[in-house]
């Protein structure tokens, strides 16, 4: 038995002193710390929206009027998302309110969205302003224009 364990202390001597064991080391280490730092990166680089005064992660809805949920956009499919701005595409819709929000009628048009005016928000990066623009360059349902635009940070 005491053969036994000299000859496995030989190997182990033998492979720490080689360069092989240098190198499984040295690469154990480095996905280690590779694995730490890009987890690390990815959550602190995180980028949100603010949304009725919640910093929000790609949200497939937004408001527009937080305390009556009157207008409004749906349904929301992210092309790009980063610190610099997001688009997408979903569907706007507002209600009547007549003859009242609850009794009101909804109308509906699909729109493209650009956020934007990134900053930061309890010291998390967030995008803070939205555009939106009808797809088929129609007016949006009771309104005089194709567009609408506003400060999300203020929402509500």
């Amino acid at each position: 038995m005491p053969h036994l364990c000299f000859g496995g202390a030989m190997k182990f001597n033998q492979l720490r002193n080689s360069k092989g064991w240098i190198v499984l080391l040295a690469t154990l280490i480095g996905l280690g710390f590779g694995g730490y730092t890009f987890v690390n990166r990815a959550v602190t680089a995180q980028v949100y929206v603010t949304n009725c005064g919640i910093l929000d992660y790609k949200p497939t809805a937004i408001l527009k009027f937080c305390a009556d949920t009157s207008v409004g956009i749906d349904k929301i499919e992210w092309a790009t998302w980063s610190a610099e701005g997001a688009t997408g595409e979903g569907i706007y819709q507002i209600n009547d309110c007549e003859p009242t929000c609850v009794a009101g009628r909804l109308y509906f048009a699909d729109v493209e969205i650009i956020l934007s005016k990134g900053k930061r928000i309890d010291d998390k990066k967030a995008l803070t302003y939205i555009s939106i623009k009808t797809k088929d360059g129609t007016n949006l349902p009771l309104s005089n224009s194709h567009n609408d635009e506003w400060p999300m940070e203020l929402a509500g």
